[in-house]
């Protein structure tokens, strides 16, 4: 019986606790659901820009490098699919090439627009591959007007779905 009774206020007690979890407001992290950090963004010319500033926008980030082939060929198909699409959702690259030549090389190779292609001078050794963990494999995010994502690791098939 004594059990019993421990038992039932651990029950209690948890299930009072999961009532005070305050959800109107995500928190901040890398995953569906959760409000994406404040990333800076470095254009090809040096100059700094804040991912908030796209607030109020859908926006695809999409990170990549030139090496990885996967990444690259994500990287121009939904460049492509966007700007074929009618949606008014804004398309940032990020590349972690840390050779600026290469870069601009591997972009107009791929016949795609600089205008929202960043770079991210350190590669591999910056803070932003390691807390997106993409030595597990570059990724993308779809971020909805309030900065909150809504999907990641999208295809265009998916992409034309969500949007």
């Amino acid at each position: 019986m004594k059990y019993v009774n421990i038992c039932l206020i651990v029950i209690i007690t948890f299930a009072l606790s999961a009532g005070t979890v305050n959800q109107k407001t995500p928190s901040v992290g890398y995953h569906p659901g959760e409000t994406i950090p404040d990333i800076v963004l470095t254009d090809l010319e040096g100059n700094n820009y804040l991912l908030h500033d796209y607030k109020g926008k859908k926006v695809v980030v999409n990170f990549w490098a030139s090496y990885d082939a996967r990444s690259r060929a994500a990287n121009v198909q939904l460049h492509n699919i966007l700007k074929e699409m009618d949606e008014d959702v804004i398309f940032l690259s990020v590349s972690f090439d840390e050779n600026q030549h290469v870069v601009e090389r591997t972009v107009r190779l791929d016949d795609m627009e600089t205008v929202s292609l960043f770079s991210e001078p350190n590669g591999t050794r910056s803070k932003l591959y390691k807390e997106l963990k993409l030595n597990r494999g570059f990724r993308n995010y779809l971020i909805d007007e309030n900065g909150v994502i809504s999907a990641m690791d999208v295809d265009p098939t998916d992409l034309k779905q969500l949007l």
